[in-house]
């Protein structure tokens, strides 16, 4: 028969595991998920040499890698109340008009995962 003791070394023991694994896996999904945003990068830069060389250059300008950071944090740090992710494509359109901005929901979630930004029950993100 097993003390009391010994049961609580199994259950710390059970803890540590399943919380090293737990940590394997979300490491494991934020690798993956800088996989797949470097694979889009890298998908939109193809489309783009293909629109040029068919003539269907697009006139407005890509935010180069961590500008789009920036400008979501720049959005973000001036509104107290928070904003939405449509806000906060509406506010870096006005500041930085032409701008093409397909990736702010991404780059907003991956703040999230970094711990820099966090959000609300009603959609809303936040400066942390």
């Amino acid at each position: 028969m097993d003390t009391f003791q010994d049961k609580l070394t199994r259950i710390a023991a059970e803890r540590d595991r399943l919380a090293r694994g737990e940590a394997s896996m979300r490491e494991d999904a934020l690798a993956e998920l800088e996989r797949i945003n470097a694979e889009i990068e890298s998908l939109e830069q193809k489309k783009e040499s293909l629109e040029a060389l068919l003539g269907l250059e697009d006139s407005s300008t890509r935010a180069g890698r961590g500008q789009i950071v920036q400008l979501c944090l720049r959005a973000l740090s001036s509104a107290s109340e928070g904003m939405t992710s449509a806000e906060v494509r509406d506010w870096i359109e006005a500041d930085a008009p032409g701008t093409r901005l397909q990736s702010v929901p991404s780059t907003l979630s991956r703040l999230i995962n970094q711990g820099r930004l966090r959000r609300d029950e009603a959609g809303r993100y936040f400066v942390v």
